[in-house]
């Protein structure tokens, strides 16, 4: 899931990977690893094989933790292999039939419910009025699985970038809704104030305005949803990355 990269940035990611190196044999010589000498690499690595994800063990070590905690409580030292591959099968048949079913190979829904028209608040009902009868069925979700990724309401998306600066547009999500087998999210529009280096977050309000985002297009910008702070009544949105929109790129891109 990582962000597309520009091959223009790279020369300015050498940059820094080369600063950082020789500030740490400067300033910490007793420091330096292997890995510090790794990072001078990392632009060349890049440019060669893609965006340094592609060669992560973090998915790796995830499996290999399960697998060490199944192996150490189950005792069995005869035929583990068996136990392992067994009980992993059936957790994930488990994970996927229990109260779930799926509306197309990328989309899982789980604790989902019929609802009725008149049970929808006036906005959300005026929002939909063009797009449905009111004879249509109508189920609402709390956790949509949109390619293996967890989708809750609550969560918060980029929406669009907004000028020439790229500012992101958040919105947060009130409802999924699922109509006429179709996933449809009902999100409100958050007002992105400014960008707070010490925090390196973006302070955003509530703007009471409601949309529709289909979930095909709602990580068109930002592959994952992020997380809403509250630091004394005031919001804000962590995004670590500088995110860029997925067409209309100039230049090569990387990812």
């Amino acid at each position: 899931y990582a962000n597309p990269l520009r091959k223009s940035w790279l020369p300015y990611l050498d940059g820094l990977c080369k600063q950082f190196h020789c500030l740490m044999i400067e300033h910490l010589p007793d420091r330096v690893t292997p890995k510090v000498h790794f990072l001078t690499e990392y632009t060349r690595s890049i440019e060669m094989h893609g965006l340094p994800i592609l060669n992560s063990c973090m998915r790796f070590e995830a499996k290999h933790l399960y697998f060490k905690q199944i192996a150490i409580r189950t005792f069995n030292f005869k035929n583990p292999l068996l136990t392992l591959t067994k009980r992993h099968q059936l957790r994930y048949c488990m994970l996927n039939n229990s109260n779930s079913f799926c509306y197309s190979s990328s989309i899982t829904v789980r604790s989902s419910k019929s609802i009725k028209w008149s049970k929808l608040s006036i906005p959300v009902r005026r929002l939909l009025i063009n797009f449905i009868n009111e004879t249509d069925l109508i189920y609402e979700c709390t956790s949509i699985y949109y390619h293996h990724m967890n989708v809750r309401t609550g969560s918060i998306v980029v929406h669009h970038l907004a000028h020439a600066e790229e500012i992101p547009i958040f919105c947060q999500i009130h409802r999924l809704l699922n109509i006429q087998e179709k996933t449809t999210i009902i999100a409100e529009m958050l007002n992105t104030i400014s960008f707070v280096e010490n925090l390196w977050s973006y302070e955003v309000e509530f703007s009471g305005t409601l949309v529709t985002i289909d979930i095909e297009h709602c990580f068109d910008i930002h592959p994952h949803c992020l997380d809403m702070y509250d630091v004394e009544h005031v919001h804000y949105i962590n995004l670590l990355t500088r995110i860029s929109p997925r067409t209309g790129l100039e230049g090569s891109v990387l990812g």
